[in-house]
């Protein structure tokens, strides 16, 4: 498990989602491969919308709880919490 910490978004219409992800078997290289997030938000809009433009892997962690730490400071920093 290398849990991680990502950023999706649509440039154009100015959409963008973060999150965590830290299921046991997990790998970076699974975003957006086998991986598109657990948001009903996010697959609802990919259904509207298509695939992001912007897919980025912010910080690989060795634990769980530092790949949790790091996600809040990042909404706190985008100012969605």
């Amino acid at each position: 498990m290398i849990p991680y910490v990502y950023l999706i978004g649509w440039k154009k219409l100015d959409t963008w989602y973060c999150g965590v992800r830290y299921k046991r078997g997990c790998s970076p290289s699974d975003l957006w491969t086998s991986y598109f997030t657990s948001s009903k938000i996010v697959a609802k809009f990919r259904a509207q919308y298509g695939d992001p433009d912007h897919i980025e892997v912010l910080k690989e962690f060795n634990n769980k709880n530092d790949a949790l730490v790091f996600e809040e400071q990042k909404l706190r920093a985008f100012d969605v919490l």
